[in-house]
């Protein structure tokens, strides 16, 4: 699978990975507000994007911590 890559708005570089991601705020099951540090310009770039497969099981293992809820729905 190809990892999700934004673009920074700021400098324009185009191969920002969300799974480098700084902050993960999750929005429901498959989807999050990721926020990542361009290492160009050093701009914070925030993005809606699907949780890649790869970060499914990290997701599910906060929730659990934390008691979210999110380990019952699926």
């Amino acid at each position: 699978m190809v990892a999700s890559l934004l673009t920074c708005p700021s400098c324009g570089k185009t191969d920002l990975d969300i799974r480098q991601y700084d902050s993960m705020m999750v929005i429901k099951a498959d989807t999050a507000l990721f926020t990542l540090q361009c290492p160009k310009c050093l701009k914070r770039v925030s993005s809606m994007q699907p949780i890649p497969p790869e970060l499914i099981d990290e997701v599910l293992c906060a929730a659990l911590k934390l008691d979210a809820g999110m380990g019952c729905d699926i």
